[in-house]
């Protein structure tokens, strides 16, 4: 078993909404860029636009490095309460990573009929083929979108515990299994 606190939990959590932030703040780049290239904006605005896509991503940069003290700002006591667990933080996080993935599936396939008619209806019926005619640009942001959402929905669904193995090494400089088997 092994032992598990509040503040771990927590660190796991912060860490999630996060990546879950982050990777919603993808979804809007295509938007964002479609806006800014058919804009026709002076330079002062596009970088207006590029730091509030930035500015976002550095607090989320920053809430991911800092999600320690955060957690301890948020507890009292961070230690308590302690409980066994055979479930270890690695795995909470690569777990969190799944279900974020499995949200951003089925929000793929919520969008995915109304997008499908969107097409169609932009469209016109051919010999065999459908093009698209008329303003089509809010139908190209949201394909875009949803083709970033589904690979996103791929990655963290299928590559959850791989992802959080992977902070793991990045944090640490090596695999969890490795530190396990180090000796003391």
């Amino acid at each position: 078993m092994t032992r598990t606190n509040a503040y771990t939990l927590l660190c796991v959590a912060i860490r999630a909404v996060v990546v879950w932030f982050f990777a919603s703040l993808l979804l809007t780049l295509p938007g964002i860029l479609l806006g800014v290239r058919n804009g026709g904006y002076d330079g002062g605005i596009v970088w207006l636009v590029m730091g509030a896509v930035l500015l976002p991503a550095v607090i989320l940069g920053l809430a991911w490095l800092f999600a320690d003290k955060l957690a301890r700002l948020a507890l009292a006591r961070p230690q308590e309460p302690v409980f066994d667990s055979g479930i270890e933080a690695n795995a909470w996080l690569g777990l969190a990573f799944s279900i974020i993935g499995a949200y951003f599936l089925f929000q793929v396939l919520r969008d995915a009929v109304p997008l499908l008619v969107q097409w169609i209806m932009l469209s016109r019926a051919t010999a065999g083929s459908l093009w698209l005619e008329g303003d089509s640009q809010p139908f190209l942001i949201n394909a875009a979108s949803m083709v970033i959402e589904a690979v996103l929905a791929g990655v963290f669904l299928l590559q959850g515990p791989g992802l959080a193995r992977l902070v793991h090494r990045w944090r640490y400089g090596r695999n969890p299994d490795e530190q396990r088997q180090a000796p003391e």
